[in-house]
């Protein structure tokens, strides 16, 4: 099967360890979304899948 997604490009900033925001000197970042998880299933599922979106 073949599965084209498409939507937003989510970024989480979380601080480092147990920190605070204004606690911490660093962040790591997560990139998700909905639509991109479900294209990260569905590949890990075996399907031909694909997401596309749009960047500024």
């Amino acid at each position: 099967m073949k599965v084209l997604t498409f939507g937003e490009m989510m970024l989480r900033l979380k601080p480092q360890g147990n920190n605070r925001i204004m606690q911490s000197d660093a962040f790591e970042a997560a990139y998700g979304g909905a639509e991109a998880n479900v294209a990260v299933s569905l590949a890990l599922l075996g399907n031909d899948s694909a997401y596309l979106t749009k960047l500024p």
